[in-house]
């Protein structure tokens, strides 16, 4: 793929960039919070942490029973 010049912009890409005088700017503070992670999965970890707990306590009930059935 070549990369063609373009010559599209060269009317407004030394204008001054825009300032509103109805909406005062966004703090920077709320502005960066707008691109920070969230969690997608709410409460994934909660459950991996619970079933991983679920395991291990089922897995120290059959070493007392002696068992030796790895299954369920």
């Amino acid at each position: 793929m070549t990369l063609h010049e373009t010559h599209r912009y060269d009317d407004i890409i030394d204008m001054p960039h825009h300032v509103s005088r109805r909406h005062p700017p966004m703090a920077r503070r709320n502005r960066a919070a707008q691109f920070m992670p969230f969690a997608a999965l709410a409460g994934y970890e909660d459950l991996i942490a619970r079933t991983a707990k679920n395991a291990a306590t089922a897995a120290a009930l059959r070493d007392m029973r002696g068992d030796r059935d790895f299954g369920a």
